[in-house]
């Protein structure tokens, strides 16, 4: 792990000018820091939420946290969420759905899911108390990272090119799964109980999303990346909602 690695993760994860001079994606998209990254948008969007339910409604500030949250990733994980609605759960054969998922238009499926997912994470964060907002906010972006870093690791990748081929590489992989679980587990550690509530939800939404992608395309693309994370952050969000 290097600082050109983590360059490269925070210049894929946000949209923060910090890319490599270069203009290189570093090595692997610096995957390793992956689960840090998430955690670190969790704090920002966290802390949105916290400092607004002092001003205003619980429901509006939930909604500012989302949407500080979409703007500081450029809404990279919902775009993927969107076209894989559109392209695994629409007709045709593998080489058909892939084309899907590569088309930016939007159809009917993708745009259903960003509204579905959404309105229940605006909703599971306005239900909690700023404490717990931020919390859940920060551990939900480390261990969705983990989830889709643990994806990237066991499901192969598809398409000839694109990121997720320098993502996928085989190099270091088992280094950067321990170092990304390390930090993951480290920033469950603000709300344990919780957290290990949330990480047997978290893994399944994580398999629900790999298993659909071999079935329906072979394996993994960019696009299931996006929606593993966004999926996984919602299942934290839902478990800490549950009082």
């Amino acid at each position: 792990m290097t600082i050109r690695s983590l360059r490269a993760a925070v210049s894929f994860l946000t949209v923060l000018p910090v890319a490599n001079a270069d203009g290189g994606p570093g090595e692997r998209l610096g995957r390793a820091y992956f689960p840090a990254i998430g955690a670190l948008i969790g704090l920002v969007a966290g802390g949105t939420f916290a400092l607004l339910s002092s001003l205003t409604a619980p429901l509006l500030a939930a909604a500012c946290a989302i949407a500080v949250h979409s703007i500081l990733t450029g809404a990279i994980h919902l775009d993927g969420l969107a076209d894989c609605a559109d392209g695994l759960l629409g007709g045709g054969d593998s080489a058909r759905r892939l084309e899907v998922m590569r088309d930016p238009r939007l159809g009917s499926f993708g745009v259903t899911a960003i509204v579905i997912v959404l309105l229940l994470e605006v909703a599971a964060i306005s239900s909690m108390s700023p404490a717990r907002g931020l919390a859940a906010l920060v551990i939900a972006g480390g261990v969705s990272r983990l989830a889709t870093l643990w994806v990237i690791a066991l499901v192969p990748y598809v398409r000839a090119s694109g990121l997720g081929v320098a993502v996928w590489d085989a190099r270091h992989r088992l280094a950067d799964l321990v170092f990304g679980s390390a930090s993951a587990l480290l920033v469950c550690a603000i709300d344990w109980r919780r957290a290990a509530v949330a990480l047997p939800f978290v893994a399944l939404s994580a398999v629900a999303v790999a298993m659909l992608a071999r079935r329906r395309v072979g394996g993994a693309t960019g696009d299931v990346y996006g929606a593993t994370s966004e999926l996984c952050q919602l299942a934290t969000l839902l478990v800490f909602a549950v009082r």
